[in-house]
């Protein structure tokens, strides 16, 4: 979007955007939507799955280091532009 408008959109309205840049946000949208809501209510039920089974404690540290990582993703991105974060966010 940043090189389409030579800057990043000031809101969310979609008029001026090209259908193939409508279906990259909206992808991009859902994609975010989906890794939130599963880092936030599948991740912890996953984890507390594995620690109940004792064979299944093995999957435990990958689960974690996903969710470590995910931190520190999120982390990352809010070291991104001011207008990015704006527009992200709006």
């Amino acid at each position: 979007m940043y090189l389409r408008f030579g800057a990043w959109p000031t809101s969310i309205i979609e008029q001026d955007f090209s259908s193939l840049l409508v279906a990259h946000a909206n992808i991009d949208l859902y994609f975010f939507i989906a890794n939130i809501w599963f880092g936030m209510f599948v991740l912890p039920v996953v984890i507390l799955l594995c620690l109940l089974r004792p064979s299944w404690r093995r999957f435990v540290p990958y689960l974690a280091l996903y969710a470590l990582v995910f931190c520190v993703c999120w982390g990352l991105m809010q070291l991104a532009p001011e207008p990015f974060l704006y527009w992200w966010r709006d």
